[in-house]
């Protein structure tokens, strides 16, 4: 019967360990997302302000410094939104 309670505390221990490692890759990944740096050309910058224009000056000078993590990643699925669009019409 000793061996039983054992048993059951390990299959629990095992279970409670996969849940802290899944926990602790998805904290890692976020945090890779938001410590990444804006590594747009200044071309790119330059084409995002005259994308903003039509939304306003001060918007249009926001896309020409760096932005938050958040935004590129955004701004890269737009991209490749555009492409997808593309090459399906």
């Amino acid at each position: 019967m000793a061996t039983t309670n054992s048993q059951s505390a390990g299959n629990a221990n095992n279970g409670l360990l996969v849940v802290l490692v899944v926990a602790i890759i998805a904290i890692a990944a976020v945090a890779a997302v938001y410590l990444m740096q804006d590594n747009r050309s200044s071309s790119e910058r330059v084409g995002d302000a005259i994308e903003a224009v039509p939304q306003g000056l001060d918007k249009a000078a926001n896309q020409l410094g760096d932005q938050p993590p958040a935004k590129n990643v955004e701004r890269n699925l737009g991209d490749a939104e555009k492409k997808v669009n593309e090459k399906v019409n």
